[in-house]
């Protein structure tokens, strides 16, 4: 079993024998048991959305939208 559908963009690496998908942020590291692109922090689990902010390498607080 391959660890990974291949996808649109996604690599297949033979060694590995899996398809990798299209790396997010090149700061982003590739687990080697599951092949999937992880960040370098891990994301805060605390219920509030949060987004990658490549510049500064680090989760940032997504923020809410405005009152209608």
């Amino acid at each position: 079993m391959r660890k990974n559908f291949a996808g649109i963009g996604y690599q297949y690496d033979a060694a590995r024998d899996a398809f990798i998908p299209p790396q997010p942020y090149p700061s982003w590291i590739l687990a080697e048991e599951s092949c999937l692109w992880m960040a370098p922090l891990p994301k805060p689990e605390d219920g509030t959305p949060w987004y990658w902010d490549e510049l500064s390498r680090s989760w940032q607080q997504q923020p809410s939208a405005p009152n209608q």
